[in-house]
């Protein structure tokens, strides 16, 4: 019987070898569907929302067993995915170019110049585990509702999830080929971001993952979206009020067990408040134990796996031998299980202040003399994907925030913010490019102007000066 943490064997991988026909038949689909009606394909996509809403416990139950993602917010995942399906039909359905002034050069005064945004062709869409169904989603309904062809690889560790909302596309009306799901490892994946025929690459994964990409594509000059890292930071001054940056430190640490990119991964506390912030986060965390997934009661459960636990548990020893304390928890792992761990007097050197990202349940708190300090530290990490402020004083909070160099800064809430309608993506190695409502599918169309010379009147030339 598998045990947590520990997923059934999987698909079979798809041979490398297979690689150039999938993109061969993802190239022969790409005609007909990027010349498809915008409504005709907005529709199928307002069909699938219907069958992931309709199907919500059979995508979020299996999701939980097999990720460890506690079932209130796989459910809030499969939501979330319909709702991304049925914006993303809209926008596409509604989607519309501008004018471009070229009447304003000399020259120009008789042309119509349109701009339009056309599709880039086929796209494909490598998916990480803690996220899988709406990152899938993401990417696949932008993609899919601008007329571009879709070739999804699901992360290795738990395919199922993400073949399942694919299952649903198809059954939504999908032709053949306009969305293809290649379950693989790492070479897979690499193999299908290089592969001739390929015309963008959208990626979430780790700093590694997306640095190999630009490696190997960058003869082809290929446009990547990356939504890599982060090493988000909660800064914490004086006089913040305690009580919502723990409550805003768990809600936001505590989603997917500690693996999300936007997570809050260091709390710069100021030296006033460091001590009673530490206290108050043990007293929260007492009771904040891992369990079963599908407990209804669940906020916390087992990572992805037994590796990745283990590597979470090398992390936070690292942090002791750096000069942390532990305060909470242990510097080991259970197989995939590892409990919350809490950590303070941690070393602004320390590696888990600047690069270290930790994926998993662990708070290390670092104490910082003064707002210099803590802006400093925060914007010295490579991986400034999101950061918070907390602080009663507004004024003073907005002109902390605007100091620190991240995709997206919080005031007075978790740092781990992303609504659908904002640009999310970070800074550099946490990404390139966004996604959101309408940003998703900007990465997913280019621009192409149409000039047509000569249609409009012929200028007036206007009097000469002082003539009456």
């Amino acid at each position: 019987m598998t045990g947590f943490g520990e997923a059934p064997e999987g698909p079979e991988d798809v041979d490398v070898a297979a690689v150039p026909g999938i993109v061969a038949a993802a190239r022969a689909a790409l005609p007909g569907w990027r010349n498809a009606a915008p409504h005709a394909r907005a529709d199928v996509l307002r069909r699938a929302a219907l069958l992931v809403r309709e199907r919500l416990e059979e995508l979020a139950r299996p999701h939980a067993r097999e990720s460890g993602k506690v079932i209130g917010q796989a459910r809030g995942e499969v939501r979330g995915a319909a709702r991304l399906l049925e914006v993303n039909a809209e926008l596409g359905r509604t989607w519309a170019g501008t004018l471009a002034p070229t009447g304003a050069l000399p020259g120009g005064e008789r042309d119509l110049t349109l701009v339009e945004r056309v599709p880039v062709g086929v796209v494909v869409a490598v998916i990480p585990f803690n996220f899988p169904i709406e990152l899938t989603v993401e990417k696949a309904a932008a993609a899919l509702a601008t007329g571009n062809v879709v070739i999804v690889k699901p992360p290795p560790q738990n395919p199922r999830a993400t073949m399942a909302l694919c299952a649903l596309l198809k059954e939504a009306g999908l032709p053949d080929d306009v969305l293809q799901v290649v379950p693989g490892g790492t070479e897979v994946s690499a193999a299908l971001c290089a592969a001739p025929g390929v015309d963008a690459v959208s990626l979430t994964g780790s700093v590694g993952a997306g640095v190999a990409v630009a490696r190997a594509t960058a003869h082809l000059l290929r446009p990547l979206h990356l939504e890599l890292g982060g090493n988000g930071a909660a800064l914490v001054l004086p006089d913040a009020d305690l009580d919502l940056v723990v409550a805003e430190t768990l809600r936001g640490r505590l989603l997917m067990n500690g693996q999300a990119c936007a997570a809050t991964k260091r709390l710069l506390a100021h030296r006033s408040v460091a001590a009673e912030l530490t206290g108050r986060l043990e007293a929260a965390l007492a009771d904040v134990l891992p369990i079963d997934p599908l407990d209804e009661e669940a906020r916390l459960s087992h990572l992805i796996d037994a590796s990745s636990a283990a590597r979470v548990a090398a992390q936070t020893g690292r942090i002791v031998a750096e000069g942390g304390r532990l305060v909470l928890g242990a510097a080991e792992a259970d197989g995939p299980w590892f409990p919350p761990a809490l950590l303070t007097d941690v070393p602004a050197r320390a590696a888990v202040a600047v690069d270290d990202e930790i994926f998993g349940p662990v708070f290390p708190v670092i104490p910082v003399a003064s707002e210099a300090e803590a802006v400093a530290v925060a914007n010295a990490s490579a991986l400034r994907l999101t950061a918070a402020v907390f602080s009663a004083d507004l004024a003073r909070a907005l002109s902390v925030a605007q100091q620190l160099d991240f995709g997206g800064v919080v005031v007075n809430g978790t740092n781990n913010y992303r609504p659908p309608v904002v640009p999310f993506g970070g800074v550099g190695l946490a990404g390139a490019g966004r996604e959101g409502d309408g940003y998703t599918i900007e990465e997913m169309t280019r621009t192409r102007f149409l000039a047509l010379r000569g249609i409009r009147p012929a200028a007036v030339p206007l009097p000469p000066l002082g003539a009456v």
